[in-house]
């Protein structure tokens, strides 16, 4: 069998697995920060439920851990969670119901200490 023929074929298993166990693949950004869906949005990974903010650090309401899309990024006050702090902060719309509100980007993964989450653009 030809080296070409069973690379493809191994492909093609590898493909039908992922299938047969019902994963999906997430695009290779996905695991070092945010990427696109369209319509001015981004996925991100949330890897602790998080508080939501309206503009001036009153309190929203809550984003769900898991993948949430957010519209951008912008620089506001630090949180410290653990080892990890952050000074970004990333617009969203919360698991309250709350559109347009803030979640600091020490919630999401893919990012460094006081850095901005790759992939999601600036505000």
């Amino acid at each position: 069998m030809s080296r070409v023929r069973t690379l493809a074929l191994a492909g093609a298993a590898a493909a039908v697995g992922l299938a047969l166990s019902g994963l999906t693949t997430l695009p290779a950004d996905a695991a070092s920060g945010c990427y696109g869906i369209g319509g001015g949005r981004y996925n991100c990974q949330v890897w602790k439920t998080a508080p939501s903010y309206f503009a001036g650090d009153v309190r929203a309401g809550t984003l769900n851990a898991g993948t949430n899309y957010f519209y951008c990024q912008a620089v506001g006050s630090e949180v410290v969670d653990g080892p990890y702090r952050n000074h970004w902060w990333a617009k969203t719309d919360d698991d309250s119901g709350n559109k347009g509100v803030w979640v600091n980007v020490v919630y999401l993964s893919g990012g460094d200490n006081d850095q901005p989450v790759p992939g999601l653009p600036t505000c």
